[in-house]
């Protein structure tokens, strides 16, 4: 009688064998497959407080400057996506974001100079005259960079 028992734990111990090795094998591999995937995407907020009575005067330019400008830098592949958007309840830290999204991180300048470019290309002038009249409006609060966790920028 004591055979009988262990040939079926034999079994048993084979049969999990055969299925535990092959997972053992595919989670050892994935993980370098994981850290060897495409990086991104990485997201660029920056707060903004809109000066007082000047609302109006920065929305205008936001629709006239920033969205012509970004719809070229999406076209161009140098960002992936943006939002533009105004809070309109909360504390009074801030009042407007920027949302951008860029499918890798900028650490070089490289986004800086698509900036540069997309701007000659737009309004035949650089970034810092295209949005000079924007920076009057609004002062920076603060700027966040998120990524997928894990990934450093």
């Amino acid at each position: 009688m004591s055979s009988d028992t262990n040939v079926g734990l034999g079994r048993r111990t084979r049969l999990a064998y055969y299925t535990l090795a092959p997972l053992v094998g595919l989670f050892a591999l994935a993980t370098p497959l994981v850290s060897q995937s495409k990086p991104g995407p990485f997201y660029h907020i920056n707060y903004y407080q809109v000066r007082p009575g000047d609302e109006k005067a920065h929305d205008s330019a936001l629709v006239n400057v920033l969205t012509p400008l970004f719809n070229e830098m999406v076209k161009r592949k140098a960002m992936v996506s943006y939002l533009l958007l105004a809070k309109t309840a909360g504390s009074g830290e801030y009042t407007n974001l920027t949302i951008v999204e860029v499918a890798s991180p900028s650490s070089e300048g490289g986004f800086q100079q698509n900036l540069e470019a997309a701007s000659q290309v737009v309004f035949r002038k650089s970034w810092s005259d295209a949005t000079a009249r924007l920076n009057e409006l609004r002062r920076l609060v603060h700027t966040e960079l998120y990524t997928v966790t894990g990934q450093q920028p």
